[in-house]
């Protein structure tokens, strides 16, 4: 893997190791949620509640496709809906408890994957990538 990793340009690069960490996460996980479903986990963690439309600028995929996607969670019991006033077209998306329970064991196997590569590369090597990625470079 790391002669594969090391002759690509910079954005494939960064692609690769995002999809081997996702894999590595949803490996960790006991929950059955496909990438597309945690990801709209963790904007509803991250927003609070959500349309479907708003939900589907996020995350960049079709109306249709988040509504497919949401209905999924709907039925899994992750997400709920709540009902808004003056609107019954769009209904807020909230999370569970069930769903906010799945955010809270993402973010244990998140730290302890993080822990994992401190442990591989060293403290500072991995602040330097915090700092690296959190700099406005795109």
């Amino acid at each position: 893997m790391n002669e594969y990793i090391s002759g690509l340009n910079l954005v494939d690069m960064i692609s690769e190791k995002h999809k081997v960490l996702r894999d590595k996460v949803n490996q960790m996980s006991s929950e059955p949620l496909n990438k597309t479903e945690t990801h709209i986990l963790a904007m509803l963690e991250q927003h609070g509640v959500l349309s479907i439309s708003e939900i589907s600028r996020l995350i960049s995929i079709s109306r249709q496709g988040t509504q497919k996607t949401i209905n999924n969670l709907l039925a899994e019991g992750y997400v709920d809906t709540a009902a808004k006033e003056g609107n019954s077209r769009d209904k807020p998306i909230v999370l569970t408890a069930k769903g906010t329970a799945a955010c809270r064991s993402m973010l244990e196997i998140k730290q302890k994957i993080e822990a994992e590569i401190t442990a591989r590369i060293g403290r500072e090597q991995v602040e330097l990538l915090r700092t690296l990625l959190t700099q406005d470079w795109l």
